[in-house]
Order: structure tokens, then C-alpha cells, then sequence
């Protein structure tokens, strides 16, 4: 059975997870690699203010398979602001399981960007949350993303 595990932010499973899901991510969009090659994810201290912010890994059999990072912005709307699940263990229901559990963490508002770059995150996204409202907005970086928004509980 697949379950959701809470972790801090400096797991080295997480940590691990992360250059995976931005190795895939090179492939679409420019990524900045430090002198060691490694991808360091800027944001990640601020996990460790639990009441804004929760890392959670996916978990296999006692095997990580992939990680969600959210954060609750000032209305206590919670954002998921990364997502994956390995390559080997997609299309076989884990994803839309371990989102729902996700959701079910913190009734209320919940919301998450797609960029344009990743339509099969749009599709997945879409069959996870069906019925979210759905917006185009312009990120700071120039990049129109669809965001999705729904309410739990």
C-alpha cells in the first residue's frame, strides 16, 4: 500500500526525490545546477515552518516513490508547489490516490499551477481534482500557468 509519510525538510529521501523531479524538469525548462551538479531547491528552509508549510514523502513498501511540497499562503489556502511521483510507479492510480489523501489533510482551500510546459501534469491534474476552477495567470517570470482552485470538506 502506498502511503503518505510527513518528513522534514532536510530528508535525505527528499532531498534525493528533488534531483529526479528537476532532472525531468531539465527537459523542458532551463534548470541552474550548483559547481557540485547538484539542483538546490531555494524555498526548501522555509519547510521548516511547520504551521505554513508541510513536506510529505510517497511511500511504497518502505520505498520513496515520490513527494509533495505545499504552503498555506495568509488566507490559510494551501498551495501545492511541488509534486512527483517516479516515472516507474505513474499510471497505476498512485498519484490520484496520494493527492486525495493530500487534500484530505487540510480541508478547506487548496489551489496548484501547471505550466504550459507539462500538459500530462494538466491531465493529471484534471482527473485528481475534477471540477477545480480553472484560471490562466502570469507569473512573475513571464510564464502564463493554469491554475486550479477547489475546496475540500
Amino acid at each position: 500500500m502506498v502511503s503518505l509519510v510527513p518528513c522534514d525538510a532536510d530528508d535525505v529521501r527528499l532531498d534525493r526525490l528533488l534531483q529526479l523531479y528537476m532532472h525531468e524538469w531539465s527537459a523542458l525548462i532551463p534548470i541552474a545546477l550548483g559547481a557540485d551538479a547538484r539542483y538546490v531547491y531555494a524555498d526548501l528552509p522555509a519547510w521548516a515552518d511547520r504551521a505554513r508549510h508541510a513536506a510529505y514523502l510517497f511511500v511504497d513498501d518502505d520505498v520513496p516513490i515520490g513527494f509533495a511540497l505545499i504552503a498555506a499562503d495568509d488566507d490559510r489556502v494551501w498551495h501545492v508547489e511541488e509534486y512527483f511521483v517516479v516515472a516507474g510507479a505513474r499510471r497505476r492510480g498512485a498519484g490520484a490516490a496520494l493527492a486525495a489523501r493530500l487534500f484530505a489533510t487540510r480541508p478547506g482551500g487548496w489551489t496548484f499551477t501547471v505550466r504550459p510546459e507539462n500538459p500530462a501534469a494538466l491531465r493529471f491534474w484534471r482527473r485528481a481534482a475534477p471540477g477545480a476552477v480553472e484560471t490562466v495567470e502570469l507569473g512573475a517570470d513571464g510564464v502564463a500557468r493554469t491554475r486550479l482552485r477547489f475546496v475540500v470538506g
